[in-house]
């Protein structure tokens, strides 16, 4: 029986891509172990460490992603929707409000605090990749790269989904270590790449990756496609975290 008619209107492309987006809050990539103790209570610096060192050779490749999501996906309207993202990853035109650039400041202060000596950022990019990172990180270049517009999109899809319920999490174990900063203001202060992210801008990235892969899909077929770049996506995070997680009690 089929699930969906081959000719379909607008708001049932949209209802099956937001079913497909809502379907990351049941996935072990957001339900694992890693999240349970990043979230539990505090970890020694070692482990915030390994995370730290982790998270950071992970997404320093998420701008990439969003601009090979342009390069590699021919629908306009899709295309649009892809470069707001992307604008919104540097900054909104601000260099020093990109993501990364807010990311990497708040990465190396925490540590540093939780070390008592300074932490440079060149250290913690030097840090080497896990296996499971770098399998992450080959993966998803593979998703963004395909000459399938709707694996493409369908990876698009699930990485910006996973991200605002990513960063509401890490953002709770980041709590955590409040004690470590002189004030609340200071340490409001600091997570401004949460804030922003949490605020506004993944609200925003959410949107248009569905506007964008529902762009690309006009039949079973379509979805089809778009539902395995979204499922590789998933599975790749969550070899990812349990890489994370495994390392952190190899260290604890």
């Amino acid at each position: 029986m089929s699930v969906i008619a081959p000719e379909r209107s607008c708001s049932t492309i949209d209802q099956h891509v937001n079913d497909l987006a809502a379907s990351v809050h049941k996935h072990e990539a957001l339900n694992n172990e890693f999240y349970t103790r990043w979230i539990g209570g505090p970890l020694s610096y070692l482990e915030v460490r390994v995370f730290v060192e982790q998270y950071l050779a992970r997404t320093v490749n998420t701008s990439v992603m969003v601009a090979l999501s342009v390069l590699n996906t021919a629908d306009l309207n899709a295309r649009v929707e892809c470069v707001k993202n992307l604008y919104s990853e540097y900054g909104n035109g601000n260099p020093e409000k990109a993501h990364l650039v807010l990311l990497e400041s708040f990465l190396s202060d925490l540590l540093t605090r939780l070390k008592g000596a300074s932490v440079p950022i060149e250290d913690i990019r030097a840090a080497p990749p896990l296996p499971t990172t770098t399998a992450f990180s080959t993966g998803q270049r593979e998703l963004f790269t395909s000459d399938d517009q709707r694996v493409v999109q369908g990876a698009l899809l699930a990485q910006e989904h996973l991200a605002y319920s990513m960063l509401t999490r890490l953002y709770e174990g980041v709590r955590n270590y409040k004690s470590v900063y002189d004030s609340d203001d200071e340490f409001h202060e600091a997570c401004e790449y949460f804030y922003i992210h949490i605020g506004e801008a993944e609200k925003d990235h959410k949107a248009e990756a569905v506007i964008s892969a529902a762009a690309v899909c006009g039949n079973e077929e379509d979805l089809k496609a778009v539902t395995e770049g979204f499922t590789r996506f998933l599975d790749l995070t969550v070899d990812y975290w349990q890489g994370v997680a495994d390392e952190m009690r190899r260290r604890r």
